[in-house]
């Protein structure tokens, strides 16, 4: 048997984490997780990993987290003899990541064959070095094996071990609960990392991949049965409506045999009647979908997000004829953006009359198509690779309308939501960027977060209060 331990910095079930867990326990191996408090991690923390003593120690790493990795995986190696695993998205997409000292491994990608193959050979005292889709460190070098195929079958995988947070950590007993119907994405938006995910498995099989609705619709039931206080399903596909018969299929179902409300994400372009009929019948509560900004000449061919004005729109018609909420993602502070370009952004959100108005800062991510560009071209203060701030926080892009994105950032729902508070906002949003306006965005955020997903405010208080520093602020810091 060996034994994992996971650490991350946010209260945050992450579902990747789960499906990692539930394949580990089902094949005999010990898992735990570890959320260190900035206050506890020096002392505390160690001495309850040291009293687990794991073979191996997981990191789930982020682009704008590897700081905080980096150095908690330090601490750790300093007081234990165990070795690390760096995964998720930064691992993947930079893998040289693992010259650091505080990295043994690095796994590309999907993780739970390469990490079940790893601790079963930990098991068997096998050596683990030849594990595809990862690298190690050996004798002073980098051996670099090559990915392993997709996992073409998704209802092979067991459901996620969703008792890997909320038995150690009662705060995860929440009304939410998070649910996948397929993987892979097949866009090519140039602020995503898609198009390097397909590189990375072009020939290793089917890209996006489904899982069946009796698979799905298991899965639901089981947890409806275990978890009492289960009142709200997130479906978190990246467009949960891509195969339009699964979708409907699943719609038709859930309404005989689940019935709680859902939320569930979409594509403007790919919105039609009957998907959102079935939506409604099937007691969705809200969707949410990408306008990213409200210029359509930099949303299709900076982004190259393949929407129009228009799709836009009749989306949000049919929403609002069905009376289902939406959320809709939005972006300020893009390569040559205007603040003219920035206003459009908010018109076409106050005409759409958009429910919930979620707003970001333009955040140039590393290895990107749109951060190569900044980069290239010269528009970033500091390079991509040097991204940590949140992108709730600022903006590394050049403009000289830095201070008024930041600023209109802070006060996007308000003002979509009150367009007669438009005189004024765009005055003070000429103001130096300050604590009071990232107060009230605070709250905005808080809101908008607590209806769309069906929460109480009890859970959007105990997210804010345990992520606050970390979530809005990018917090890289570690005792």
């Amino acid at each position: 048997m060996a034994r994992i331990a996971f650490v991350q910095n946010l209260y945050f079930e992450y579902l990747g984490l789960m499906y990692l867990s539930s394949i580990l326990k089902k094949n005999g191996h010990q898992v735990e997780i570890f959320i260190p408090k900035e206050s506890k991690t020096s002392k505390i923390f160690i001495d309850d990993l040291k009293a687990f003593n794991p073979d191996l120690v997981g990191f789930y790493c982020t682009t704008g987290a590897q700081d905080w990795a980096l150095k908690c995986a330090g601490i750790i190696k300093q007081a234990t003899s165990s070795q690390t695993i760096f995964g998720g998205p930064h691992p993947t997409y930079f893998p040289e990541i693992i010259n650091e000292q505080a990295v043994d491994i690095v796994c590309r990608g999907e993780g739970e064959y390469p990490l079940l193959d790893i601790c079963n050979k930990i098991d068997s005292k096998e050596d683990f070095t030849t594990t595809l889709s990862c690298w190690f460190k050996k004798e002073g070098s980098v051996l670099k094996n090559e990915q392993r195929c997709l996992v073409e079958d998704l209802d092979l995988l067991p459901f996620p071990d969703r008792e890997l947070y909320s038995s150690k950590y009662p705060y995860f007993k929440k009304s939410q609960k998070v649910f996948m119907a397929s993987r892979g994405c097949p866009f090519n938006c140039t602020f995503c990392f898609n198009h390097k995910y397909k590189e990375l498995y072009r020939g290793k099989g089917k890209f996006v991949r489904y899982r069946s609705v009796d698979n799905i619709m298991m899965e639901i039931m089981e947890v409806k049965h275990q978890a009492k206080e289960f009142r709200t399903v997130y479906m978190q596909d990246d467009t949960f409506i891509l195969d339009k018969d699964l979708a409907s299929a699943f719609a038709k179902r859930y309404a005989k045999e689940i019935n709680l409300p859902f939320v569930c994400l979409v594509r403007a372009d790919l919105v039609d009647e009957s998907i959102i009929r079935n939506l409604c019948a099937a007691n969705c509560k809200s969707v949410f979908f990408g306008v990213e900004t409200g210029s359509e000449k930099l949303r299709n061919s900076l982004l190259k997000k393949g929407v129009t004005d228009e799709q836009i729109f009749q989306t949000a018609r049919l929403l609002k004829k069905y009376g289902i909420k939406f959320r809709t993602y939005n972006m300020l502070g893009l390569p040559g953006e205007t603040l003219e370009d920035a206003y459009k952004t908010v018109d076409i959100n106050i005409k759409i009359k958009t429910d919930y108005p979620w707003c970001s800062l333009f955040s140039p991510l590393p290895g990107t198509q749109l951060g190569e560009y900044a980069e290239k071209y010269n528009m970033l203060e500091t390079t991509a690779h040097n991204t940590s701030s949140s992108f709730f926080k600022t903006s590394s892009l050049k403009s000289e309308y830095k201070n008024e994105f930041i600023n209109l950032q802070k006060f996007f729902l308000f003002i979509v939501k009150f367009p007669w508070l438009s005189p004024v906002i765009k005055k003070i949003i000429k103001w130096k960027p300050n604590p009071l306006f990232e107060t009230i965005f605070l709250a905005g955020y808080a809101w908008s977060y607590m209806k769309s997903e069906n929460l109480s405010l009890r859970e959007v208080w105990g997210v804010g209060i345990r992520n606050f520093k970390t979530f809005f602020f990018g917090a890289n810091s570690i005792d």
